[in-house]
């Protein structure tokens, strides 16, 4: 695969992440789905067909994992808690406000690595870092009041769903970080698809959506969420982050955010305004410098 193809596949991949958040809230909008059922429904299909990539590959034991020592154990844990938190947040911050909202706040995960990095290292904050967190903060502060410090333009929930998801983005980026070394990146997120979906579905009832009636539309829209807003773009952006390389995909992939505006006002007539689009600026800002660090 050339380099060309790499950054292609990976602009198209987080381009369809994008518009799964649109999907998203399409079904928030139009339908009275469970947003606890759509979650679970959704990581427990993208899950197995997780495994059914994984069995078709043959290169991994499918129960391997569970075989591992503790600690690889408890990693895989807390990797499929952080994957649990941060699509429930995801989704219900969505449900709160809108998909380009959530997406963009969400965005803010990078500056909770960094700072769970400064932690753990026991090292001050490096002036970059210092001011991609400024950043952040101001991008933040312009999407949740529109630049007026008395009050709120989305609702406090969304925000704090919002910022929830984002801290365990963090969670399950920085968990596995042992557990990568001897398992593909395919393999954790079928099994934290999988697990984390099951570990919902005591809050919810698996047979019954909220939805009184589907159309054509809002299977639609949920099918896209499982398969190519979940399943097909993680393998998509994997396969081209080993051609491009770590830096330039985390580059790319702040187009996210930017698709997930686009879509949302020209095809569901969401309305943001330009305090909305400067905070989208500061936080894929944050995103970019970071990244260059």
């Amino acid at each position: 695969m050339t380099q060309t193809m790499g950054t292609l596949i990976v602009l198209l991949s987080t381009g369809m992440w994008g518009i799964s958040g649109v999907c998203g809230q399409y079904l928030f909008e139009h339908t009275q789905i469970d947003s606890t059922w759509l979650i679970a429904v959704r990581q427990i299909l993208a899950g197995l067909m997780y495994m059914m990539v994984i069995v078709q590959r043959g290169k991994e034991p499918l129960f391997a994992i569970f075989r591992a020592q503790r600690q690889t154990l408890w990693e895989m844990l807390f990797f499929t808690l952080g994957l649990l938190g941060s699509q429930y947040g995801f989704y219900y911050a969505i449900k709160l406000s809108n998909a380009p909202t959530a997406t963009v706040l969400i965005y803010t995960a990078p500056v909770f690595v960094v700072l769970q990095q400064v932690l753990m290292q026991h090292r001050p904050v490096e002036k970059k870092e210092a001011v991609g967190i400024f950043t952040a903060l101001m991008g933040v502060f312009l999407v949740s009041t529109h630049g007026n410090p008395t009050s709120l333009v989305i609702s406090p929930a969304a925000l704090f769903w919002s910022i929830l998801s984002a801290i365990a983005m963090t969670l399950y980026t920085v968990a596995p970080a042992h557990i990568l070394k001897e398992y593909s990146s395919p393999y954790l997120m079928g099994w934290g698809q999988l697990l984390s979906g099951f570990i919902l579905l005591p809050l919810c009832n698996p047979f019954h959506s909220g939805v009184e009636s589907w159309t054509f539309f809002s299977i639609g829209a949920m099918g896209y969420i499982i398969v190519f807003g979940t399943v097909v773009p993680f393998l998509m952006y994997f396969n081209g982050l080993k051609v491009i390389g770590p830096v330039k995909a985390s580059l790319i992939s702040c187009s996210e955010p930017l698709c997930s505006v686009l879509f949302s006002v020209a095809f569901l007539g969401t309305f943001l305004a330009l305090p909305d689009y400067l905070g989208v600026v500061c936080i894929v800002g944050t995103v970019v410098m970071l990244s260059l660090k």
